[in-house]
Order: C-alpha cells, then structure tokens, then sequence
C-alpha cells in the first residue's frame, strides 16, 4: 500500500494495522473533486456524516480496509482518527460563590460599556431558557443544534447556559446582583457538545464554519470556545488554525480555556496552544491570589500560554433543567419554573467566559478594533500576581488600567 503511510493520520495508521475497532469515525481531507469522494465513501459502505468545505473536510464511519482503498484515490490528502473535545468545567459546587459584580478582583468600575451591539459567538452544549437571557429582551437572537436538530435552545449539559450568562445575563432573577459582564451584547449559539460534555472535534470544527457564515448578520465579535482538546496531531491542529485564521481576517478575537491538565509545567494540549486564540487559565480568587490546580499551563521557555488568567473557582451562574428538551414532533415545547436560579461552579471555560465579555466590552467602544488591538489592551490592563508566569502568561485582568483613562 504506497499511500497507507503517508497519507493516515499515525494514530490511525496504528489502530487499523491492529485491527482495533470494527469501523473509525474520520475525517478525510481532500485536494479536489469532493462529490467523487463522497461517492467513493457510499460504495465502500461508508458513510457520510457531513461536510466542511472551508477546510476541504469530510466526516465519515468507515471499516478499515474501506479506508486503505480510499486513500488510494489522488483526491484523498490525508484521514484521521475523528477525535473528542471536552467541555471545561468542573463539578457543581454547594458553597456560596462569587458574584462577578461583587469581587473587587473583577469587575470595579462603571465603565458606561455594557457590549451594546456586540454579538458573542459560542460554541458549546446548548442554552436553556432562563429568565436572564429572556428579560427584558432575549439575548440569544439564533441558536443551532449540530448534534439532534432541534429548532429551540435547550442546553441537556447545563454549561452553556452558565458561560452564557457570564457574558451577558441581565441579572433579572438577582435584582442585578448577578449579571453578566456584558449585559447587552447578545449570543448565537452553536450546539455541538452532548449531555456529557463532549463533542467530536469535527463537529466544533463545523460548528466554527457555522458561526463564520453568521459574523454580518449577527455582528460577531467575539469567539468563545470553551472546550479543551488533547490531540496535539499537526493534522488537525491545522484545521483549527486555518478556521481561526478566517475570523482574525475579520478583526473577530478568539478565547479559549487553557483547560484541565494541572499546573506543571507544559501541561496545556491541544486547541490552547494555538497563536491565533487567546488562551485563559484560571485563578482561585475565594483568598491569596493563587493559580487555579487544574489550570494547564505552558513552558518557561518555549509555549507563552496561557495569555492572561481570570476568576474560575467558584464562580456564581445560571442555573438549568438539563432534562428539558424544546421540541417534540416539531411543537415547542416550554420549560418549567426553575427552583434555584443559580448555581456555583468552577473551571477554566469560566475564566474564558469572562474574557469574552470583556472583549465585547472593548469592540462596543470601537467596532473597529483588530484582533491585535484588542490583545494589547488587555496586556496593558493585566497584572502580574505572585505566582510564576508560566502559569498566568501576563497577568489577570483589571479593567481600572484602560477604561477610565483611556476609553471612557
């Protein structure tokens, strides 16, 4: 077989030469001719799940020797193992949490910003219809499900709903004790995560094509991906970069979490190490200034990662019915009263959260803001704390630095 080893992503090549699995989920990228490929896939007995054209990708189930005589074609550039991304959160907490409008560590000043016009796109498990994203008027102006197809936001993981509204939830179920860092921007959703908090990696790359194509319609703005991934293949790091590379085009900022590996040293995989996403650890804010211990983190000499850190433990947000489901035969269906409002909980999408409505904050001032401004203005507000900056990149965020002197 002249392509086996060229053209199959290595941990792949190793689990077909094994004969591991009866059939692998991959995605095959390919040079040209798309509809013969996916021909080629059905009369292998593959199938086909979707398509990515901005990356030249398609996602298929295929058995193994199906795929030793797909790669056989010209078209076909490369296939790998479809691998999972992960949600960054950590479990529900029952201590009283903190409120963002209530930590003198994060948020202090009137700013006269409130994200105003400026559309956040998310890509994660779903939004649940809480009383902060519907009053007084609905922030969430489109929601897509990639994974059931469902026409009305539901969030069966409970974490969407939570970075949502750390970005722009009203505070109407708090008397404004509990809002969002940038109460009136507004969200478009991208469900691609399940119950469990995972998603296919293809799926999020479809779900980043998804959310290009809304950018004028929705004045996107801001990108908040958080999630983690740990597949460090150059393939497939390459697919986010060059999707990520489309938005930066557009003067759109990307933030991601820095994810869950603990703070040693060179802990941080995947997604976060990319130069084109702003990529946020988290910090233990509830006493002495510390690095969050499940916050990964980069090198002292090679990877700047993350960029900034930001409040990640314990952390007040919207509650959710993760047994709610919106539709049923195509009928929308309502949800019930929530008992409890809000939740507590911790993690590093969190920290993610909070940047991305800071970012909202800075585009409301200038639309015009490139992706590059938008990083510096956050470096200058960033203070370094009394840990080692390897794991806290410049330093978190004090808003103080900017707003009042130079954007007010």
């Amino acid at each position: 077989m002249l392509f086996f080893g060229r053209k199959l992503d290595p941990t792949l090549k190793h689990a077909i030469s094994c004969s591991l699995y009866n059939s692998y989920r991959v995605i095959i990228q390919y040079k040209s001719l798309k509809d013969n490929i996916e021909k080629k896939v059905k009369s292998l007995r593959g199938k086909i799940i979707f398509t990515i054209p901005s990356v030249k990708c398609i996602t298929a189930v295929m058995n193994g020797s199906s795929i030793k005589r797909l790669i056989e074609l010209p078209e076909v550039r490369h296939v790998a193992l479809d691998d999972f991304a992960q949600l960054c959160s950590r479990p529900l907490l029952s201590a009283n949490g903190i409120s963002l409008q209530s930590s003198s560590t994060i948020l202090k000043g009137d700013y006269n910003l409130t994200g105003n016009g400026v559309g956040v796109g998310i890509i994660d498990s779903g939004v649940f219809p809480h009383p902060d994203l519907l009053n007084p008027r609905n922030k969430v102006k489109k929601f897509m499900d990639l994974l059931n197809g469902y026409n009305y936001p539901y969030d069966d993981n409970g974490h969407g709903t939570l970075i949502a509204g750390q970005i722009c939830g009203s505070g109407h179920g708090s008397k404004d004790k509990n809002r969002g860092i940038a109460l009136n921007s507004h969200i478009v959703m991208v469900k691609a995560f399940d119950k469990l908090g995972r998603a296919y990696i293809s799926t999020t790359l479809l779900a980043l094509e998804a959310l290009y194509n809304d950018i004028d319609e929705f004045n996107i703005k801001v990108l908040c991906l958080p999630f983690e991934t740990f597949n460090m293949s150059s393939f497939i790091l390459s697919l986010y970069d060059k999707l990520l590379d489309r938005f930066k085009e557009r003067n759109i900022v990307a933030i991601t979490p820095a994810g869950h590996n603990g703070n040693d040293e060179d802990s941080m995989k995947g997604l976060a190490t990319l130069t084109n996403v702003i990529t946020v650890g988290g910090m233990d804010t509830t006493s002495v200034y510390t690095v969050a211990s499940y916050s990964s983190c980069g090198s002292t000499k090679a990877l700047q990662k993350p960029d900034f850190i930001a409040a990640s433990e314990n952390i007040i947000g919207l509650a959710c019915d993760t047994s709610y489901i919106s539709e049923r035969n195509g009928l929308k269906i309502y949800p019930s009263h929530l008992k409890n409002l809000y939740v507590d909980r911790s993690g590093t999408s969190l920290a993610c959260g909070f940047v991305s409505g800071v970012c909202a904050l800075l585009y409301e001032h200038n639309m015009e803001y490139k992706v590059d401004d938008i990083y510096g203005l956050l470096k200058h507000s960033s203070t370094l704390i009394n840990d080692k900056k390897y794991k806290q990149g410049n330093g978190h965020i004090n808003l103080d630095n900017i707003l009042p002197k130079k954007l007010k």
